[in-house]
């Protein structure tokens, strides 16, 4: 007997008719310089889960026009994490909005559902984007570890869902760039890319994969075997560090060669001796390589 989907049992709730308006969209605050901040703004529902929520760090001095946006998607081996990590925390006070997102886990579902939750998150930037100041045409994915992951086959697939798709599905957003940072890009060849990793570590990683690609969905989990389904794919920045011992450098260096491969735009830049969630990524000299290069795609001066 086919399990219904709980999205499926009942009509979504109307929020706004339950919920005070204060309470449902707060005021944004002041928690980063140069910024305004609209905290746990709920971007999809997905009945059997909790809502699904995003921070949106807007320039508090904005330039001319609207601003560039980058959409953020934490790490955390697809078990953790929250959408305050993460190394683009400069970027408000460099005139670009930030858009830090959560995602279903591999407690709540499995792969591919997280990825179809990063593109529920771009719809809504997409739909919402000029109520905020942003500009839905100048929008970038960056993501780390795990979240880089996902970030990777945003980029790569397109509008294309791999999944159930999450909230409304009307409309579409153009990601002009992919950055990534320590990214997984291909789980089953993790073992092969290891660093100097005993056999108990990779087994311990090998299990944590186990658990998020659990090998109920037919789709592909390596980000280049999608590569040949998209003609056009954004730029991408992918940087790693040479002494990652949970996530191989192999990792990024195969998605960097098949890209080009492809013909897209990627950069591979390599962080001497840096480890997996080195501090070394949020140095200001990582950064700045990152606000370089959307500069450069979005052909901007801020």
């Amino acid at each position: 007997m086919t399990q219904t989907h709980p999205d499926d049992l009942m009509p979504h709730l109307d929020y706004p008719t339950l919920v005070p308006g204060s309470l449902l969209e707060p005021p944004p605050v002041e928690v980063l310089p140069g910024a305004l901040s609209h905290l746990q703004v709920r971007y999809a529902d997905v009945l059997g889960w909790r809502p699904l929520r995003l921070d949106l760090h807007v320039p508090s001095t904005p330039g001319e026009g609207l601003c560039p946006v980058v959409v953020y998607v934490h790490g955390g081996s697809f078990l953790g994490g929250l959408p305050t990590m993460g190394p683009w925390t400069t970027l408000p006070r460099r005139g670009i909005a930030v858009a830090s997102v959560s995602y279903r886990l591999s407690g709540e579902v499995a792969f591919p559902e997280p990825v179809e939750d990063v593109r529920a998150a771009l719809r809504w930037l997409g739909e919402h984007a000029r109520d905020y100041g942003i500009d839905p045409d100048k929008l970038a994915l960056w993501g780390s570890s795990a979240g880089g992951y996902l970030a990777a086959m945003v980029g790569v697939t397109g509008s294309r869902p791999l999944g159930r798709p999450v909230g409304p599905v009307d409309g579409g957003v153009h990601v002009s760039a992919v950055i990534t940072h320590y990214a997984v890009t291909a789980p089953e060849r993790l073992r092969e890319d290891a660093y100097r990793n005993s056999d108990e570590e990779i087994a311990a990683l090998e299990v944590v994969m186990q658990n998020f690609f659990d090998g109920t969905s037919p789709v592909p989990t390596a980000v280049t075997d999608h590569l040949s389904d998209q003609s056009q794919v954004p730029p991408f920045l992918l940087m790693h560090g040479d002494a990652d011992r949970r996530v191989g450098l192999g990792q990024s260096r195969r998605l960097h060669a098949a890209l080009e491969a492809h013909g897209a735009d990627s950069e591979l830049v390599v962080v001497p001796g840096a480890e997996h969630g080195s501090p070394a990524f949020e140095a200001d000299e990582i950064v700045d390589r990152v606000h370089d290069f959307l500069r450069r795609v979005w052909s901007l001066n801020v």
